[in-house]
C-alpha cells in the first residue's frame, strides 16, 4: 500500500505546492510510483505540471465518478489528480455527510496499491478537505518559510493535527522554505526550529527564482534548471524523504546495447575542477554524502551544509 503524506501548514504562500511537485517528481525519477493529489481549489498541482485536465477531484467526491478515470499521467511514475475552483462547491457537500472526515481515504483506497506513495496538497486554511487530508495520511510533512508569522502558524498546525489523530507526532518532518543564508534572522529562527523540534527539521530549501519561475512554464525544477540550487536542494531533500521511510531505489532495466557502434571523433571531456580528495569536505574534513537525481550527482556535507554537484556523464 502506498505510503500516504499530507503537504500541509495553515498558512499559504511558503512553498507547500513547490514542494509536492518536485518532491514528487524527485521520487519518481527515483522509480517510486507516485501519485499527487490537489485538495486545493486554485488548482496549482496542475498548472506547475503543465496539465489540463477533464476530470478533477470535485467528479470523484461529489460526482461519484471513479477515481481511476479522474487520474492523469503528468510524467513518467508521476500521477496526478487534480483540482480547480468547482472543489469549492463541493466542500458544503462534504461537510452535510456522516462520513465526511473520510470521503478522501474511502475514495482513494481503489488505486492505493498501485502507488509506493501519495503526497497530499493542501490548502492554507483548515477546511473540511484539509481535515481529509489530515486524517488520510499516514504522516504529515510540514514546510514553513523561515520567519516569524510562518513559523508561528507550526504551532497551531501542531494543535490541528493532535485533535485530529490524536497527536501531534504524526508530523514527520518540518521543511524551511525560502531560506536566505545571509540574513541573520534567517539563521536565528532556523536554529529556534532545531531547538524546538529537533531532528524533524531537515535541511532547508534556499530562496531560489528559479523555483518560482518553474511553476509558469509547467516545469519542475529539475527540468527547468537542473544545476539550480532550488534543483540540488530538494534532491537532497528526496533523499532525505527517500531513507527516513524506507524507499530504496528500483533498479532500471539495462539498456539495451548498440550491436554497431558508430566511432565518434573524441571530445574534450566536461568535468568539474577536481579537489585533492573529492570524497571529503573541503570546509570541515568530514565525509560527504552523496545522492543522484535528474542527470546529477550531488555531494554534501551534514555538518556545514557544503554542497557540490556535477552531471553524471563527468565520472564516466
Amino acid at each position: 500500500m502506498a505510503r500516504v503524506v499530507a503537504v500541509a501548514n495553515l498558512k499559504g504562500g511558503i512553498g507547500k505546492t513547490t514542494t509536492v511537485v518536485n518532491v514528487g517528481a524527485g521520487l519518481a525519477l527515483k522509480g517510486a510510483r507516485v501519485l499527487l493529489v490537489d485538495t486545493d481549489a486554485q488548482g496549482n498541482l496542475a498548472m506547475a505540471l503543465g496539465v489540463h485536465p477533464r476530470r478533477t477531484l470535485y467528479d470523484v467526491l461529489v460526482d461519484g465518478a471513479p477515481v481511476e478515470r479522474c487520474i492523469i499521467e503528468a510524467r513518467s511514475g508521476l500521477d496526478l489528480l487534480p483540482a480547480d475552483a468547482t472543489l469549492l462547491g463541493a466542500q458544503p457537500i462534504i461537510a452535510r455527510r456522516p462520513d465526511w472526515s473520510r470521503v478522501l481515504s474511502q475514495a482513494l483506497q481503489p488505486v492505493a496499491g498501485a502507488y509506493d506513495f501519495v503526497l497530499i496538497d493542501s490548502a492554507g486554511s483548515l477546511t473540511p478537505l484539509n481535515v481529509n487530508a489530515l486524517v488520510c495520511a499516514h504522516d504529515v510533512i510540514a514546510p514553513t518559510t523561515v520567519e516569524h508569522f510562518s513559523v508561528k502558524s507550526l504551532e497551531l498546525l501542531m494543535a490541528q493535527i493532535g485533535r485530529i489523530k490524536g497527536g501531534a507526532g504524526h508530523v514527520r518532518m518540518i521543511i524551511p522554505t525560502m531560506y536566505d543564508p545571509r540574513v541573520r534572522q534567517s539563521g536565528e529562527l532556523l536554529a529556534m526550529l532545531h531547538a524546538r523540534y529537533g531532528d524533524r527539521v531537515t535541511p532547508p530549501v534556499r530562496v531560489n527564482v528559479r523555483l518560482s519561475e518553474a511553476p509558469a512554464l509547467g516545469k519542475t525544477i529539475y527540468e527547468y534548471d537542473p544545476r539550480s540550487r532550488g534543483a540540488i536542494d530538494y534532491a537532497m531533500l528526496v533523499e532525505h524523504i527517500s531513507r527516513a521511510f524506507g524507499f530504496a531505489v528500483r533498479p532500471q532495466p539495462p539498456a539495451q546495447a548498440d550491436p554497431a557502434p558508430v566511432p565518434q571523433p573524441a571530445a574534450a571531456p566536461y568535468r568539474s575542477v577536481p579537489t585533492a580528495n573529492p570524497e571529503v569536505c573541503p570546509h570541515c574534513g568530514r565525509a560527504l554524502q552523496h545522492t543522484s537525481l535528474a542527470g546529477y550527482r550531488i555531494s554534501y556535507c551534514a555538518q556545514c551544509r557544503y554542497k557540490k554537484q556535477e552531471l553524471v556523464r563527468d565520472r564516466q
